[in-house]
């Protein structure tokens, strides 16, 4: 496939709170990396960037719970609320998990854009750890119904944990492990941000390589991508479309890591289209027509 195709919304999701001290410096290089990146190598024909920041409630966090920075093309803007972020408060171990994926959801993503967000915190939210203050958000934001909003909106999340300080809590690698399930994104370990720049870029080519696979659907059904029929979307024979497109040499890169704990060497390695790509990107092309 084309290395420039689409449009690509990438939204960096930061917990900023103390215990993030001996990452956060690492961490915010990595993401301005990431970017300039992006941007460098032209890998999506138009690159919009947004960031939420989020540490927690009162009265453990006087501060801010989330913080957004919109979605916008003017990276540069971004980059400079990336850079002025700092590891302070918090208060007790749970963070505002949920709520800043509240935030993500209520973002303004582009509907014809791949829409990614990259979660990366070393704690978990509210109400799934033993002797939280809290049993639940204060605000009422159920986290794993947050999740599954962003995967109905399109929003794929990848998950980042911060070892070691992540392993102190019993569920916090679990949880972010279901948020990025949930919404057909991966969970990676990080030491030190290492590797994470080849990480991320990797991933937006997985996710723009998914714009090219609904577009190539469209083509092949001949349906005007303004004018889709979703009823006959929906009566297409996935497994026999996936077979098709293979035989024209349609193809998708996914990112392989080689080893189960951080950090580790990624690649970007050719994959054939299979059924499940195919439901994936109908279910996005109905999504996208609603």
């Amino acid at each position: 496939m084309s290395e420039r195709l689409g449009k690509l919304d990438l939204v960096f999701v930061v917990d900023n709170t103390g215990s993030m001290g001996p990452y956060i410096n690492a961490v915010k290089q990595k993401i301005l990396e990431i970017v300039r990146t992006i941007k460098r190598e032209e890998l999506c024909h138009h690159l919009r960037i947004g960031l939420v920041c989020y540490r927690d409630h009162p009265p453990q966090e006087s501060t801010f719970v989330t913080k957004k920075f919109e979605l916008t093309s003017d990276t540069t803007a971004i980059e400079a609320s990336v850079k002025e972020m700092s590891a302070s408060g918090g208060g007790d171990g749970p963070e505002a998990v949920a709520d800043a994926i509240h935030v993500l959801n209520r973002m303004e993503f582009l509907r014809d854009a791949a829409k990614v967000a990259v979660l990366v915190g070393d704690a978990p939210p509210h109400g799934v750890e033993p002797g939280d203050a809290w049993s639940e958000c204060p605000e009422g934001i159920d986290w794993r119904e947050a999740a599954k909003k962003a995967f109905d909106a399109g929003i794929v999340v990848h998950t980042v944990g911060c070892f070691p300080e992540i392993q102190r809590y019993t569920h916090a690698v679990d949880t972010f492990k279901e948020i990025a399930s949930t919404t057909k994104g991966e969970f990676f370990p990080l030491a030190e941000a290492e590797g994470l720049v080849e990480l991320i870029t990797g991933i937006a080519v997985e996710e723009i390589d998914k714009i090219a696979i609904q577009e190539s659907i469209l083509k092949e059904l001949g349906i005007d991508p303004t004018q889709v029929d979703t009823e006959v979307l929906s009566s297409v024979d996935a497994s026999e479309l996936a077979r098709t497109l293979s035989g024209k040499g349609v193809r998708r890169r996914v990112v392989r890591t080689t080893a189960a704990d951080a950090p580790a060497p990624v690649e970007l390695q050719e994959a054939e289209i299979s059924e499940e790509d195919v439901l994936e990107a109908i279910r996005q092309i109905q999504k996208k027509m609603r």
